[in-house]
Order: structure tokens, then C-alpha cells, then sequence
């Protein structure tokens, strides 16, 4: 239970104070708990020595035992109020705690950490096992310390009273502690995979409905559910394995039990039978051998929940301590110019992306970034925000490398557009100024009216406040991509990355949007990938990269006339637009 305890307090952050609260409060009760069954076993004893013995049970007798269960059962509904209060506010505060803490950390972890690690596995510590720390976490404590603490007072009150009755008790104690021991180690490792099932469960099922669309295009459906039954399979195989293993030192450790429980009658009546101890003594002996060992078989017949509590905790614990950036404490950029130096870099120790990439990117000038797929030009972008980090070689920022800026700060000076267009689970208002929370509700519609998207956002059923579920579904791809173009350009950054962000735009709408991003990249640094002609002709400079090296680097009109992969990609541009059907 140490150990529980230690786990508990790990992740427990503000909240440790009301779990020692909650600690103290439970040890009081338990101690209030065993006084006040102490108390009816002195009144019992009373009792049947008037029986027996003919003797009195005085006034004094009945006042004083009625003063200390008072005493006791008022104690242990104080004890018990504080116990609760604490217990469960801080139960659902550290739920919410450790959420906010572990998302907050995921925001300053290399993008790296995600492909190591399932979105699933991530998804199931955020919410099914903290949801378990809430419930049955801080629980599973209350339930052994008090079961320990009875049973502990209950021996306390014995040793005196009877000596063979308290080493009969220690006895099977010792003996209980041991079985437990020996079964626990076991249990624990089979508790660790359940959980890990739990996890995988979650994760394959996250998976299978994020991917219904593809399994159902390509008929993988009888395949996709074989897959996620086999995975359900082995958790339901899982937890019967985790009760076959509990189940028979959870019987053994109850059966220890009762034979102590038989010990103490059996060597109750032959005492008494041999006239060693009194029929009043014999008589509350074998009351107490039912109660006495009450507390400590509760807490044995949790050993598996606790197994399942400690594994919890040391889950939330390392997602606690998922390895953060590194950074400085840069703020603010002197200027925005942007240099990548001796850049090198791959994924995972693989094949390298970006090769002894050099480049310079000017402040307040627009720079396309063009090649083949798989060149690393996202990459780059990438390596400039510091979704990762370089191998080797720097990318700095005005007169810093991007590494010894805060992290939060670095982020805050640069405004980015994916090609892939994630919008959140809330109005279309919110989703515009997710950069700028503060941005008042004409400032949003005079964006979207610039970002081409103020029409169509109109006739949504309740206009700027209608809800986009599961990523903006019911969009088309162009529309999203343009509500995330607003949301870019309501974030005042003076860094600007654009990838592929016109990709999705429909040709009545593209030359609106050109007009409005020369409107946003008007005096700011921008780095711009893309496809389209349009989009790269009036950079200020153009690079263009093959297997993670710049081979070639100009403006539109010199390179266009220069044999090399821009002057194949213009003239891929222009048969293709030749097309027709």
C-alpha cells in the first residue's frame, strides 16, 4: 500500500496536500472505527460477567461505554465528512490537473513522439486511465487504510487482553502479508497487460472508426472487424487471466483467515474447557475472532483493483514525464530574418530528409519553396517552427537559433497553413480565432470576407456560430482550407509559412485569395510551398530542393529559362492546364 501511496502522491500536483488531508482524516476514522467495536466488546464482556458471574454492571460501566462509542461514532462521521471532502475533490481535480498538465506537455514535444507513440495509446491515458484514477484511485486507498487500521486496533485491544488470542492474530496476519506477497508479483504482471490491452483496445477501435471511410472504399471491412474482434478477444482473455490468477490466492488468503478465526474458538473452548479461562472471556473471544479479522480481508479481496490503481498511476506518471524541447529564453525576435545553416536531418535516425541544407531567408520578403514530393520541403518548414529538431547544423531566427527561444514564444511569432486543414469541434467563429482569442466579432468577418469565406459561412444553418463536428465534415475541402487561410491571416505574426495552402482552392476563388495574401505577407517574412504557378511567380526567391538539397535558387523568370527541375515543373504546370476533355 506504501507504494500505492507513493504512486498516488506522483501525480497528485496541488492536490497533495488534500491527499494527506485525506490520509490523516482516514486514519483518525479507522482508529475512531476499532475504539468504538473495542467499546461493544467491553460492554459484551460486562454483560456476560453479570450473566455468569452475578456481577453488577454499574452506571459508571454503562455511562463510560456509551461516552467512548459517542466519542467514536461522532469521531468517525467527522473523520469520515473530512476524509470524503478531500477525497473526492481532489480525486476530480487531479483528473483535471493531470489532463491540462500532460496536454500542455504534449504541446512542447517533438512531432517525433506522436509517430513512436499510437494517438490511441495517448487518447486511452487521458481519458480511460485518468478516469480510473478519479474513481478508483484515490478509493482504493480509503478501503485499505481503514481495513488495516481496524483490523490493527482489534489486535491492539486483543494482545492485552488475551495473549494466545494476539499471537494466534499476529500469526495469520504474518501468514496473509506472505501469501499476498507471493501472489501479488504475478498478478501485477498480469494487471500491466491488461492494461496494455486496455490501451491497444482503445487504440484500434479509435483507429477503426477514424478510418471507416477508407475500409469501407476499399471493402476491408470483414478484414478491419476480424482485426478489431481478435483485439476484444485478447481483452476479454486478458481479464479472465488476471482473475484466474487472483482467484486462488484471494481464496487461499481467505481461507488463512478463517482458519485463524477457527484458532482462536477452538483454543477459546479448550481453555475454557480446562477451566484456564472464564465462560464471559471464552464468549467475547469468539465474538471477537468474526470481527477481528473483518478490516484486513476487505483490503486482501482489493489486491486486484489495487495492482490495477498502482499500474494506472505509473501510466499517468510517464505520460507526466514525456521528454520535453529544450529551450532558451529568447522572446521576441530582434528581426525576422531566417537562416538555415548546415541542416541536417532525418527521421528517426533513418534515411536522410535534409542534407547540409543552407539558405537564407530575408526579413520581410517572400520566399517559394519548390520540388519533387518527398524532397523535404515540409520538412524544412517543419525544422523552422521546431516541430523537430536538426541532427546537426542550426536554423535561426533574427539573431537566435530557434532552440534558445521559449518554445511558446518561438510559436507565437510564426503563423502556419497545412495543407491538411484540421478544424476543432466548435463554431466556425471560435475555429477563425483560435490565433487571436481576443479578436472582436467584426475583425473575424472582415478576415473571412478577405479569406473568401464569409458567403458560404453565411449559409450555414446558424452562420459564424454553427458548430463544425469531427474536423468541419460537412465542408468541402476548399471551404475549410479557406476558414483555416482566415485563421492565419487574424494572427498578427511577422513569419509567415504556407504549405500547400491553396491546394484545396477553387479556380473561381483563387484570384480573390492571391489578393488577400499579398494582403497578409505585405511587410511580413513568408516561406511559402506550393504547386500552383500563380502562387510562386511573384516570390521574391525561389529555392528549389531535390532529395533534401537546394539545386536551385532564383526568381520565376530566370529559372524558368534555366534547364533544371523548375523549368520541367513550369512546363508540367502549363501542359497540364492545356488539358482538356
Amino acid at each position: 500500500m506504501i507504494d500505492l501511496i507513493k504512486k498516488l502522491y506522483a501525480v497528485s500536483g496541488k492536490e497533495s496536500k488534500r491527499i494527506t488531508n485525506m490520509l490523516v482524516a482516514e486514519v483518525i476514522k479507522g482508529i475512531f472505527e476499532g475504539v468504538a467495536l473495542g467499546a461493544v466488546m467491553l460492554l459484551l464482556l460486562k454483560m456476560c460477567m453479570k450473566v455468569f458471574d452475578g456481577k453488577d454492571v454499574t452506571k459508571k460501566d454503562v455511562i463510560v461505554v456509551f461516552l467512548v462509542i459517542l466519542t467514536s461514532v461522532v469521531g468517525k462521521i467527522i473523520a469520515g465528512y473530512i476524509a470524503d471532502k478531500n477525497k473526492n475533490i481532489a480525486s476530480y481535480n487531479m483528473g483535471a490537473e493531470n489532463r491540462l498538465f500532460i496536454g500542455d506537455r504534449l504541446k512542447n514535444v517533438h512531432m517525433g513522439y506522436f509517430n513512436n507513440n499510437k494517438l490511441g495509446n495517448i487518447s486511452s491515458g487521458l481519458t480511460t486511465v485518468i478516469s480510473e484514477l478519479e474513481t478508483v484511485g484515490v478509493y482504493i486507498i480509503e478501503m485499505l487504510l481503514v481495513g488495516l487500521i481496524q483490523t490493527g486496533i482489534m489486535a491492539i485491544f486483543m494482545i492485552p487482553f488475551d495473549w494466545i488470542t494476539g499471537v494466534i492474530i499476529l500469526v495469520t496476519l504474518g501468514l496473509s502479508i506472505l501469501i499476498n506477497n507471493l501472489f501479488q508479483k504475478k498478478a501485477d504482471s498480469l494487471t500491466k497487460k491488461l492494461l496494455d490491452l486496455k490501451i491497444n483496445l482503445n487504440a484500434a477501435t479509435l483507429e477503426y472508426v477514424q478510418g471507416i471511410g477508407v475500409i469501407k472504399a476499399f471493402l476491408q471491412g470483414d478484414k478491419s472487424i476480424k482485426s478489431l474482434n481478435k483485439i476484444i478477444s485478447e481483452n476479454r482473455k486478458g481479464f479472465l487471466d488476471v482473475e484466474k490468477a487472483i482467484a486462488p490466492a484471494q481464496v487461499l488468503y481467505m481461507i488463512i483467515f478463517k482458519l485463524g478465526t477457527c484458532a482462536i474458538i477452538l483454543t477459546s473452548l479448550m481453555r475454557y474447557e480446562s477451566g484456564q479461562i472464564e465462560i464471559e472471556k471464552t464468549i467475547m473471544l469468539i465474538v471477537a475472532s468474526f470481527i477481528v479479522f473483518g478490516g484486513f480481508e476487505l483490503a486482501g479481496s482489493m489486491q486486484g483493483v489495487r495492482g490495477i490503481a498502482i499500474k494506472n498511476l505509473e501510466t499517468i506518471t510517464e505520460l507526466r514525464n514525456i521528454p520535453v524541447i529544450g529551450e532558451g529564453q529568447g522572446e521576441k525576435f530582434n528581426n525576422v530574418n531566417v537562416e538555415a545553416k548546415d541542416v541536417v536531418f532525418s527521421y528517426d535516425n533513418k534515411e536522410k530528409i535534409i542534407n547540409n541544407l543552407s539558405s537564407f531567408f530575408e526579413e520581410n520578403k517572400t520566399t517559394a519553396i519548390v520540388g519533387p514530393s518527398g524532397s523535404g520541403k515540409t520538412t524544412l518548414c517543419n525544422l523552422i517552427a521546431r516541430f523537430w529538431d536538426v541532427n546537426s547544423g542550426r536554423i535561426s531566427i533574427g539573431d537566435l537559433n530557434v532552440k534558445d527561444y521559449k518554445y511558446d514564444n518561438l510559436l507565437s511569432h510564426i503563423t502556419m497553413v497545412f495543407q491538411d486543414v484540421y478544424l476543432f469541434e466548435d463554431t466556425v467563429k471560435n475555429n477563425i480565432k483560435f490565433g487571436k482569442p481576443d479578436a472582436t466579432d467584426e475583425e473575424i468577418i472582415e478576415i473571412a470576407k478577405k479569406a473568401c469565406c464569409h458567403e458560404f459561412i453565411m449559409e450555414l444553418e446558424n452562420g459564424y456560430d454553427t458548430v463544425l463536428h469531427e474536423g468541419g465534415i460537412s465542408l468541402s475541402g476548399g471551404e475549410r482550407q479557406r476558414i483555416s487561410i482566415a485563421r492565419a491571416m487574424l494572427k498578427d505574426s511577422n513569419l509567415i509559412i504556407l504549405d500547400e495552402a491553396t491546394s484545396s482552392i477553387d479556380p473561381e476563388n483563387e484570384e480573390k485569395l492571391m489578393t488577400a495574401f499579398k494582403e497578409l505577407l505585405k511587410n511580413k517574412t513568408a516561406i511559402i510551398i506550393a504547386q500552383r504557378i500563380s502562387t510562386i511567380r511573384e516570390a521574391d526567391q525561389i529555392i528549389v530542393i531535390d532529395n533534401g538539397e537546394i539545386v536551385q535558387k532564383g526568381v520565376h523568370d530566370e529559372l524558368k529559362n534555366t534547364p533544371g527541375i523548375y523549368r520541367n515543373f513550369i512546363k508540367e504546370k502549363e501542359e497540364a492546364l492545356s488539358w482538356n476533355i
